[in-house]
């Protein structure tokens, strides 16, 4: 009798879990607000950051976490608010300044990208590279690793740099495409495990650097990027390595030629000018 009483009470409750575990519920793909962090008082980051971006160029920066504006698959931690300032101020003397100087205040509200989102650490990728910044559509750029900036450290700033360099080329790029000619100097040395080679392969090659052999598209930014960055010095001393072969040597004069045409006819931009401008003021920055 007692027995019986508990069956009668368990077959239904086993039919109700049966038709609870069948039943299939939507994630949620969209944050949840409401739960703390998604509002905030704004301060003199904020202020500062309105101040020189968004009002005059109508560039917002994301510091605040957000782990849907960055790969959210990856482990990737916030920025520390004091490398904030130091690592916008980059931006704004060595990237923004000399496009001002160079293409006028109109260029940079037209081609910048409207958002900024900032991150401490980089993003790891499974084949042991890591990613140090991305552009989305013209829209966007992730500058990554910031925690360890540091405005007084050369080869850092320099790093951010080309960063900020190589992600806005390929904003340039997308909007007007480089020559097609390009792609057929040395399309023999692109491949997907460019990590396996070492920038001194790269250069006997007729490739700035190793990252510049993972396609043309980044072949391209990475020659901009180095061209302005590390400086015209630096490049003609790649070009002139001894070991560098004859045919390699005018590959790279060849794209940096391109790069220069680049500019002029479809920016009307004096890439040589920018380049001056682009030195003067790293110069300048880490000097302050």
């Amino acid at each position: 009798m007692k027995r019986n009483n508990i069956t009668q009470y368990l077959i239904p409750l086993l039919l109700l879990l049966l038709a609870a575990c069948g039943k299939e519920e939507k994630i949620k793909d969209t944050p949840i607000l409401g739960l703390g962090g998604d509002t905030w008082v704004s301060g003199p980051i904020d202020d500062w950051l309105k101040k020189e971006f968004l009002d005059p160029y109508n560039i917002e920066v994301k510091y605040r976490w957000d782990p849907y504006e960055l790969n959210y698959v990856k482990s990737i931690v916030p920025i520390r608010e004091e490398k904030i300032q130091p690592s916008m101020s980059s931006v704004r003397e060595i990237w923004i300044k000399p496009y001002v100087k160079v293409a006028g205040e109109s260029f940079i509200k037209k081609y910048a990208p409207k958002q900024f989102v900032l991150a401490g650490s980089a993003e790891w990728n499974n084949d042991g590279t890591i990613v140090l910044g991305q552009a989305e559509g013209g829209r966007k750029i992730v500058l990554l690793l910031l925690n360890e900036f540091d405005p007084k450290d050369r080869p850092q700033v320099e790093r951010m740099l080309h960063t900020m360099h190589h992600e806005f080329a390929h904003i340039l790029h997308q909007t007007k495409l480089y020559p097609l000619e390009w792609k057929a100097l040395n399309p023999e040395w692109y491949t997907a495990t460019w990590f396996n080679n070492t920038d001194e392969i790269a250069h006997q090659q007729g490739l700035i650097s190793a990252y510049a052999k993972a396609n043309a598209d980044e072949d391209f930014v990475e020659t901009v990027s180095f061209l302005l960055v590390y400086g015209q010095a630096h490049f003609d001393s790649v070009v002139n390595k001894e070991n560098v072969p004859a045919k390699a040597k005018a590959i790279l004069r060849k794209k940096e030629s391109m790069v220069v045409d680049y500019f002029t006819k479809q920016y009307q931009i004096d890439f040589r000018a920018l380049q001056r401008e682009t030195q003067s003021a790293l110069a300048a920055f880490l000097a302050d």
